[in-house]
């Protein structure tokens, strides 16, 4: 029977853990390796953010370590290092699943870019990386950590796995939430849960409801209006998640838009945002779509203001 080996995510480490990292890594649980594992510790959540992924065997035994640390100026880069795996359990694929463990986790905390730097001569190191969908990148700094040119530098670029689900009634709890975080941006007048209940889904012909998942927990709500005419459909509504602003949920709600749109025969698609919501613009601009019209009016407020009309050819 195999043994079992627990791999789990640490943010501060216990004192227990710190001593069997280097007694894994340094083969010495000596003061000054002892002091190296609690100041990486240290400077990597003063200075931004980092933890460990620990890989523990039924004997409470640490049997592999990785550390991760998220960059000062870039919240979206990570850098993964200090890998390390007990020789006798170097067949068990535990890089391979600490790896992974940390994508996740990374991905789970908006992370996009993943990075580590080994030896150009560690072949073994280099080929686990490229198995789970790293690339060979030209050598940039990260923080202050030293990479010599006998080095190579490894890149992931995280994939979200976002879909979309048609919403009904029993969603307005969602709906009610992303819009309340958004109002302020949208101009929008307060409209209560209960209004939201009764009104936001009422059987309308000419409109789809979505709500757009990571995974399975929803981020965003989407409409699409227009959907029983011939030529242009609409993204009526598109509000995210205030803790999933700038994960790329905004861009994938508007492909999916213009993917349902196409496969019911539209050949543009036509988006309305208030002037003053610079981030809509710029999702909208970098999505393909250009300005037919920017006007003077009234937001649903009440307040006065400029509006953007957005099209784009399908």
């Amino acid at each position: 029977m195999a043994e079992v080996v627990t791999i789990s995510v640490s943010e501060y480490l216990t004192q227990e853990l710190v001593q069997k990292i280097a007694a894994l890594q340094w083969r010495s649980t000596a003061p000054e390796h002892i002091d190296r594992v609690r100041q990486l510790l240290y400077d990597g959540k003063y200075n931004s953010d980092c933890f460990n992924v620990v890989a523990v065997n039924s004997g409470d035994e640490v049997v592999g370590r990785l550390f991760c640390l998220k960059n000062r100026e870039n919240p979206k880069r990570w850098f993964h290092g200090d890998l390390v795996v007990a020789p006798e359990y170097r067949r068990m694929k535990l890089a391979s699943k600490m790896t992974q463990t940390a994508i996740q986790k990374i991905s789970d905390m908006g992370g996009e870019i993943i990075i580590g730097y080994t030896e150009k001569t560690h072949i073994a190191s280099i080929d686990l990386h490229k198995k789970l969908g790293f690339v060979e990148k030209r050598c940039e700094p990260f923080d202050n950590i030293i990479f010599g040119e006998e080095q190579l530098m490894l890149e992931l670029r995280i994939e979200r796995d976002y879909n979309a689900v048609p919403a009904t009634a029993k969603d307005a709890r969602f709906v009610s939430m992303f819009y309340t975080q958004n109002r302020e941006a949208l101009h929008g007048p307060h409209i209560s849960y209960r209004e939201w209940k009764e009104a936001a889904f009422r059987s309308d012909p000419d409109e789809q409801n979505f709500l757009v998942c990571q995974g399975a927990m929803p981020v965003a709500w989407l409409r699409v209006n227009g959907v029983s005419g011939k030529e242009m459909a609409w993204v009526s509504m598109l509000v995210v998640s205030d803790r999933f602003h700038r994960r790329g949920v905004g861009a994938y709600a508007v492909g999916y838009a213009e993917e349902y749109a196409r496969s019911r025969g539209f050949s543009k698609m036509g988006i309305h945002t208030t002037g003053d919501n610079f981030a809509a613009k710029a999702l909208y601009e970098k999505c393909g779509y250009a300005v037919t019209e920017y006007k003077n009016g009234t937001y649903p407020d009440g307040t006065a203001g400029k509006s953007y009309t957005f099209e784009k050819n399908l």
